[in-house]
C-alpha cells in the first residue's frame, strides 16, 4: 500500500515530525536504537514495581479539597458547610497545581515522585501551597494537621 511513516525530527529544542516516504531500513542503527527503547521501558517498568496504574496528583488534590469540605469553587450553590472560601479554594488549587507543575519538570525531583503515595504528596503540596499563600497574600488558615484524616502520617 501507499502508506507514509511519520518520522520525528528534532533540532534546536523543536520536535518536527514529517512523513517518510518509505518505511525504515532494517540496518544495525534501527535494532541499536530499538534494543535501546526496549531496555529504558523495562528500566521504567521495574521503577514503577510493573504497577502501570497511574493516580495523577493532580486528580487527587481536587479529591483531597473536596473530601475535606476546603471549598468547591464559584460554581456550586452549597458553600455552608466548606472550611475555605470559594475564591480561597480555586487559589489554593491553582497554587498546588503550579507547585506540581515546577515539580516534575525538574528531573530529578520528578522521577522521586514515583517514590511517594499520591495521596501523600498531594496532601504535601496543598500544605506548601497554604503556606506559601497564606505567607504571601494572608489568606485562610487551613485547620491543624488537616492532612490526618486522610491517613497521611509525618514519615
Amino acid at each position: 500500500s501507499n502508506k507514509t511513516i511519520a518520522t520525528p525530527t528534532v533540532s534546536a529544542n523543536t520536535l518536527e515530525i514529517r512523513e517518510a516516504k518509505h518505511p525504515p531500513l532494517l540496518d544495525e542503527k534501527y535494532w541499536s536504537d530499538k534494543e535501546q527503547m526496549v531496555s529504558t521501558e523495562q528500566q521504567l517498568l521495574r521503577m514503577l514495581q510493573f504497577d502501570t496504574l497511574v493516580c495523577h496528583p493532580y486528580r487527587c488534590v481536587l479529591i483531597v479539597m473536596d473530601t475535606l469540605n476546603f471549598g468547591r469553587g464559584t460554581k456550586f450553590q452549597d458553600q455552608t458547610h466548606c472550611l475555605l472560601s470559594p475564591r480561597s479554594s480555586e487559589a489554593l488549587i491553582f497554587k498546588a497545581w503550579t507547585i506540581l507543575n515546577e515539580i516534575s519538570i525538574d528531573t530529578d525531583l520528578g522521577t522521586a515522585l514515583l517514590q511517594y503515595d499520591v495521596v501523600a504528596l498531594s496532601c504535601a503540596v496543598i500544605s506548601v501551597a497554604a503556606a506559601a499563600s497564606r505567607s504571601s497574600s494572608g489568606n485562610e488558615k487551613l485547620p491543624d494537621e488537616w492532612w490526618r484524616a486522610q491517613d497521611v502520617s509525618t514519615n
